[in-house]
C-alpha cells in the first residue's frame, strides 16, 4: 500500500507522502491538539484573519463535494463493486458521506487559505481516527485520492501566485500533515486501547481470584463461611493469646432429616438457606462470625468473647430465631435447634479442644430434647 501511494505521488506531485509513524513526518510544528478545529465550511468561508485564494466556478460545482464523493468511493470499493459492508468505512453510507464532506471542506479551506497553514490538516487525520476510520487500508486509499484528485478538483478554483506547481506543493504538504496526524492519533489510540486491555486483564484476574477465594472459603448453598474458614479463624484467635477470650457455639437442627425426607432435598436446601440467614443475622448483632460446617450443623465464633453469659445469651437468641416458622414453596414448616457453648481464655491450655468441648456440650443439650442449650464447664456442666 505504502509503495503504491508513493509511486502515484511521484507521478502527480513533487513530494512523496511517507506513511510510517517514525520518524516524524512533519518538519513544521507539531499537529495541533485534537480539540483544535478546522473550519468545515465551503472554501469561501475562512477563519478570521485569513482569506482564501480561490474563485467560484460559473457552473456552481464545488471541490469539497466532488472530493467527498471520490473519497467515499475509494473507501467503499471492494474489487469492482461498491460495498459499504465490505469496504473500510465504519458507518452507513449517508453518515460517511456527510462526515467526508466536512473533512473535504476543511482540507480545501486549508489548501486555499492565506496564510497557508498545512499543519491544520493533521486535525483531519485525528478526525478520521476518532470516527473509527481505522481499517487496514483507510490511510492509503485516502492519500491516493487526495494526491491524485485534489489538484484537478481545486485547479479551476485556485488563484495561487505559483500556479499549478504551487498547488501541487500545497497538496503534497497537506497530505503529509494529514498522514502525520492520522498516524499519531492511531498510535495514541492504540496505546490507550493497550492500557485498557491491560487494566481489563488485571480486573479480570482480580475478580476471578476473589471469586475463587470466596468459593474456597464459603459454603455454596448458604453463602456463609465454610468449615475451613471458621476453624482457621478460631485457630488464629487462639494463637493470638493475650487476655482475650474466645467463645464458640455449636448448633445442630432438630427434625431437619424428617423435613428433607418428606419434602425432598430442594425443600431441605431452601430451609437451610433461611436458617443460615437467621443465624448469621443474630451472630452479626453480637459481633460474631456464623459458619456452616456441613449438613444441618452450624458454628458461631466470637473471636473476642465478652464472657460465657453473653455467649449463652447469643445461643438463646439464635435458638429463638430459628424456631420461628419458615415459609417454603411447599408450605410453612417449623424446626428447632440445640446448641453447645464454650468460652475460654485464648491462651489457656484447653483452648485447643474448644470444638470437641462444644460438640460434647451440644450432645448434652440434645439429650434434654429439641430446642435446648448446654455450656461446657470442666468442673460443672450447665444445661437448659
Amino acid at each position: 500500500m505504502a509503495e503504491t501511494a508513493l509511486n502515484e505521488a511521484g507521478q502527480h506531485g513533487r513530494h512523496a507522502v511517507p506513511l510510517a509513524a517514525q520518524p516524524p513526518l512533519l518538519s513544521t510544528p507539531a499537529v495541533p491538539h485534537p480539540s483544535w478545529t478546522v473550519s468545515a465550511t465551503r472554501p469561501n468561508a475562512v477563519a478570521p484573519g485569513r482569506h482564501s485564494l480561490w474563485a467560484p466556478l460559473a457552473d456552481g460545482s464545488e471541490p469539497d463535494a466532488q472530493l467527498a464523493r471520490a473519497w467515499l468511493s475509494a473507501l467503499t470499493v471492494s474489487g469492482d463493486e461498491l460495498s459499504g459492508e465490505q469496504g473500510v468505512i465504519p458507518m452507513d453510507l449517508a453518515s460517511a458521506r456527510r462526515f467526508l464532506t466536512e473533512q473535504s471542506a476543511a482540507l480545501v479551506s486549508i489548501l486555499l487559505g492565506s496564510p497557508f497553514l498545512p499543519r491544520l490538516a493533521g486535525t483531519v487525520g485525528h478526525a478520521l481516527v476518532r470516527a473509527d476510520f481505522v481499517g487496514a487500508d483507510v490511510l492509503g486509499r485516502s492519500l491516493r485520492v487526495l494526491i491524485l484528485r485534489l489538484p484537478g478538483l481545486i485547479g479551476p478554483w485556485a488563484r495561487l501566485p505559483g500556479g499549478r506547481g504551487e498547488l501541487e506543493d500545497r497538496v503534497a504538504t497537506v497530505t503529509e500533515a494529514l498522514a502525520n496526524g492520522y498516524v499519531r492519533a492511531l498510535r495514541d489510540r492504540t496505546l490507550a486501547e493497550q492500557e485498557s486491555i491491560r487494566r481489563a486483564e488485571l480486573d479480570a484476574h482480580r475478580i476471578i481470584s476473589e471469586q475463587l477465594r470466596h468459593q474456597a472459603t464459603h459454603d455454596p448453598l448458604t453463602g456463609l463461611p465454610n468449615r475451613a474458614a471458621a476453624l482457621g479463624r478460631l485457630a488464629a484467635a487462639i494463637r493470638a493469646g493475650g487476655d482475650r477470650r474466645v467463645g464458640l457455639c455449636y448448633l445442630d437442627l432438630d427434625g431437619f432429616k424428617g423435613i428433607n425426607d418428606r419434602y425432598g432435598h430442594d425443600a431441605g436446601d431452601e430451609l437451610l438457606v433461611t436458617v443460615a440467614e437467621r443465624i448469621g443475622r443474630v451472630a452479626a448483632a453480637y459481633g460474631a462470625l456464623a459458619a456452616r460446617l456441613g449438613g444441618d450443623e452450624f458454628i458461631v465464633l466470637a473471636e473476642s468473647s465478652p464472657g460465657i453469659t453473653s455467649m449463652i445469651a447469643l445461643a438463646m437468641d439464635i435458638l429463638t430465631e430459628v424456631s420461628h416458622p419458615v415459609a417454603l414453596r411447599i408450605g410453612r414448616v417449623s424446626v428447632s435447634a440445640c446448641a453447645g457453648i464454650v468460652d475460654r481464655a485464648a491462651g489457656s491450655p484447653g483452648a485447643s479442644s474448644m470444638v470437641a468441648d462444644a460438640d460434647a456440650a451440644l450432645y448434652q443439650a440434645k439429650s434434654h430434647g429439641p430446642g435446648h442449650w448446654a455450656a461446657h464447664d470442666p468442673a460443672r456442666q450447665r444445661a437448659s
